[in-house]
């Protein structure tokens, strides 16, 4: 009993004895120290509880932090396999850069009724056996049509030897027997023909110009023809030959140095070099009526290259220019500007011009076209083919549905060339066959772009043709305009096989003359001069 509680007692009777009063005293004392007893009894239970908990909670934090653990050490692993799958795919596509076919064709079913019009599992839902299984047929499918083409061609194909072109001029060289031949008789005759190569012959021209003195007493002489470089010492025809060997079989010009000193000839490097600079004035009008003719075409195809240039301000440091390359399709020829840099400022040419269409890879600075009224920016099939073609290694069953449903694409566009449609036939035949193709891959695309592991080559590829099916798109409705852009691509390699032999211009000015020569001898390759 608590102490406000005794004191709210009733007083005492005056009839209770003092013993009895202490016996009350004590009982309630008793009670007192029962009810204390009991309250730390209850405390007690309580921080028993509360211990019990603190326990659970200590059990549940360990707990937590091994599951915290366990999932860091499977984010490493997922992580770690990631960076294995990386490395595996750039293994193996070092292996096909260096080992394997350089073509992203494919071949396709003699049938078309055997060409698959369904979609392929998503990368999360494929069936790693089942795939291994595919692949191991398809190798054996590959292996007996390599077998049917070998025979084929041993059937077929004949190794004879290709005659020799009859209008190659011929020089006989008779071969008598080692023997007495007095009285015999000519019978006939064997001639094999072989071939056989003249080393280039190197002369002095010499214009002779004779004077003459006229009856009235005049002195008249013959004058010099135009020279494509008046005060050097070297002909048009020797200008043309450095050209042509510099920009159209890549030979740098200290190699060609050289070979004009074996034969006697000792020329320096300025010497030469200022031949071609010369040279490139005497052609650059044609040049510049070339860029008049880009201005006024209504679709280019378009692209880049890097070209190193030899820094006069820095000695021994090179700058990365690039050549931009600009095909003219309606008239097969490249245009190529040389510019420091890689910025818009480039396309300047293209802006100022009448050009409605302009084809490219997907490089943002194109994008501008798509923002300019009464301009378009087209894509390209087969920068997405070759995004698909690194991925194949990486995710090979949604790769390959991407390429073959491209092959079906430029399935069409060999269909409109073997059966030289009219442009009106070409765009049906793209509406009916090409446009449910794109459809379908902007489809594919879609339920499949957030399936696919970040970052990785098969992402990368997806997001590539995800964000441009418009431009992809365009070529179906308009018969000039080309699925892809190879035919700059074509332009740009001998840009390439010379960087790999010269390396580099020595000046901004030189790499415009190489840009000069590169426009007008891929023009000539083009058309066949």
């Amino acid at each position: 009993m608590k102490k406000d509680q005794i004191q709210a007692l009733p007083p005492l009777s005056v009839t209770l004895s003092l013993e009895e009063y202490q016996g009350l005293l004590d009982r309630l004392r008793l009670s007192e120290q029962k009810d204390l007893e009991y309250v730390q009894t209850i405390r007690a239970k309580e921080q028993e509880i509360l211990d019990k908990k603190q326990e659970i909670l200590a059990k549940e934090q360990e707990i937590y932090e091994k599951k915290q653990e366990a999932f860091e050490s499977k984010l490493e692993l997922i992580e770690a396999q990631e960076e294995i799958d990386r490395l595996r795919w750039k293994l193996l596509c070092l292996n096909r850069f260096c080992w394997g076919s350089s073509s992203e064709k494919r071949r396709l079913p003699l049938d078309p009724s055997q060409l698959s019009i369904c979609f392929v599992q998503s990368p999360q839902n494929v069936n790693i056996e089942q795939e291994k299984q595919k692949e191991q047929k398809e190798i054996e499918k590959d292996k007996e049509y390599s077998r049917f083409r070998k025979s084929f061609k041993e059937k077929k194909i004949s190794h004879a030897r290709k005659p020799i072109p009859s209008e190659l001029p011929r020089i006989s060289k008779v071969l008598e027997p080692s023997v007495d031949l007095s009285g015999a008789i000519r019978m006939g005759e064997e001639v094999t023909e072989r071939y056989a190569v003249q080393p280039r012959k190197l002369y002095v021209e010499q214009l002779v110009r004779p004077r003459y003195k006229l009856p009235d007493g005049s002195i008249v002489i013959a004058p010099l023809p135009t020279m494509a470089y008046p005060r050097s010492n070297a002909s048009e025809s020797a200008l043309t030959h450095i050209a042509v060997s510099k920009y159209a079989d890549h030979l740098p010009l200290n190699r060609q140095i050289e070979i004009f000193s074996r034969e006697g000839v000792h020329l320096s490097a300025s010497t030469v070099s200022n031949w071609m600079t010369a040279t490139a004035q005497c052609i650059e009008p044609i040049y510049n009526e070339l860029r008049e003719t880009l201005k006024a075409s209504r679709y280019v195809q378009a692209d880049e290259t890097p070209h190193k240039v030899l820094e006069s301000e820095k000695p021994g440091s090179l700058h990365q220019g690039y050549m931009w390359v600009f095909y003219l399709p309606h008239c097969k020829s490249p245009y190529i500007e040389y510019h420091p840099g890689r910025s818009s400022s480039a396309l300047g040419t293209l802006l100022s011009g009448k050009t409605e269409i302009v084809q490219s890879d997907g490089y943002a600075v194109y994008d501008v076209f798509d923002k300019l009224e009464g301009k378009m920016h087209l894509c390209c099939w087969a920068h997405v083919r070759r995004k698909f073609v690194e991925a194949e290694s990486y995710d090979p069953p949604s790769a390959r549905y991407v390429l073959d449903e491209i092959g079906k694409l430029y399935a069409v566009e060999d269909e409109i060339r073997k059966k030289e449609l009219t442009n009106d036939q070409a765009i049906n035949l793209r509406k009916e066959n090409a446009y449910p193709i794109i459809k379908g891959l902007e489809v594919w695309t879609t339920e499949n772009l957030l399936k696919t592991p970040p970052d990785s080559p098969l992402d990368k590829a997806i997001r590539y043709m995800y964000t441009r099916f418009e431009q992809l798109s365009h070529y179906v409705n308009d018969a000039e305009l080309a699925i892809d852009n190879n035919a700059v691509e074509r332009a740009i390699r001998p840009i390439t096989l010379s960087r790999k032999n010269c390396l580099f211009s020595g000046s901004h000015d030189a790499a415009h003359t190489a840009a000069i020569f590169f426009s007008l001898l891929g023009a000539c390759k083009e058309n066949n001069v």
